[in-house]
């Protein structure tokens, strides 16, 4: 297990949760929510994930125990290192689902497999990966 793998898998931000992807996938979704609303709302939250707003306000309470957000006047916002994480989960995302529609993979299905991947990949492979196809094709 690499350095990196180790300090992933200590962080305290993924134990209150079933698994980092789960925290990952609130944490984008938050960051999405507030990109294009301005604001962000445990229903917001509910609607963007497709699940009840009990679950969500379960998750946030875990999510700013680990001090990843904080709730003010019913606004989600993020800490610093929340907001690491989600923008880092979020360019994972569009880097893995932009990969498979270039390879010709329908819209809905490059989206639904960009999650999966953006949560399994490590850091340091997905850092080596990218640069790779950066390198190989500069333009895009």
């Amino acid at each position: 297990m690499s350095k990196m793998e180790k300090n992933e898998s200590t962080r305290p931000w993924n134990k209150p949760f079933r698994s980092r992807e789960s925290a990952e996938n609130y944490l984008r979704a938050i960051l999405e929510i507030r990109s294009s609303h301005g604001r962000c709302r445990n229903v917001d939250i509910a609607r963007h994930l497709g699940i009840s707003r009990a679950s969500v306000s379960k998750a946030l309470v875990k999510l700013s125990e680990a001090g990843l957000v904080e709730v003010v006047d019913h606004d989600v916002g993020f800490t610093p290192e929340g907001r690491a994480i989600a923008e880092a989960t979020s360019a994972r995302h569009r880097f893995f689902e932009r990969l498979l529609r270039d390879a010709g993979v329908a819209a809905d299905e490059a989206s639904r497999d960009a999650c999966r991947l953006e949560h399994c990949v490590s850091a340091d492979s997905f850092e080596k990966l990218y640069s790779h196809l950066t390198r190989s094709h500069p333009s895009e």
